[in-house]
C-alpha cells in the first residue's frame, strides 16, 4: 500500500474511531443503533449506484462479490473467497486496513458494526432475498474477518 494511502487510512481510522467511541460514551447504545440504521440506508443507495457503475447483471451474491472485490483490489487487501455462488458468498479478509488499525487503537468493535451496515444495505439493494452477516471479526479476537452472504431464512 502506498505511503499516502496508508497515511490517509491512519488518519481516517483515528478520526472515525474517536468519533464512534465518543458518541458511544456520551449517548450510549441507542446512538450506535441509530448510526447503524443510517449506514444501512446509505448502503442500499450505494448498492444501487455501484450496480450501475460496475454494470452488474447478477443481482445476487456474485454481484456483491464484484463490488467488494473492487474495493479489496484498490487497497491490495489480502483475502480469500471460500465460496461463491448466486446465493452464497463466504469471504475471509486477513489484513483489513480498518480492523487492524482499529485494533491497534483499542477501538470498540462497534466501529466495524456500523461500517458493515453499508455492506448489509448493499446486499439488500442487490437482492432483498439475501442477507449479509459477519461471522468472524478481527476486533473480537479472530485472525480474520469473514463476510457471509446467504439466503434469508
Amino acid at each position: 500500500m502506498s505511503e499516502k494511502v496508508s497515511y490517509a487510512l491512519d488518519l481516517y481510522t483515528l478520526l472515525y474511531g474517536l468519533s464512534i467511541k465518543t458518541i458511544k460514551e456520551k449517548y450510549g447504545q441507542e446512538a450506535i443503533e441509530t448510526l447503524k440504521k443510517i449506514f444501512f440506508e446509505r448502503g442500499k443507495e450505494l448498492g444501487e449506484q455501484e450496480a450501475k457503475r460496475l454494470k452488474i447483471k447478477d443481482m445476487n451474491a456474485k454481484g456483491y462479490h464484484i463490488i467488494v472485490k473492487a474495493a479489496l483490489d484498490s487497497f491490495d487487501i489480502k483475502h480469500k473467497v471460500v465460496e461463491l455462488s448466486e446465493e452464497k458468498y463466504v469471504l475471509q479478509i486477513f489484513d483489513c486496513p480498518h480492523g487492524i488499525r482499529f485494533k491497534n487503537l483499542n477501538t470498540p468493535p462497534e466501529v466495524c458494526d456500523i461500517l458493515l451496515e453499508l455492506d448489509r444495505g448493499i446486499v439488500e439493494a442487490l437482492n432483498p432475498k439475501l442477507k449479509f452477516k459477519l461471522t468472524k471479526h478481527i476486533l473480537r479476537g479472530d485472525k480474520f474477518c469473514e463476510y457471509v452472504v446467504e439466503p434469508k431464512d
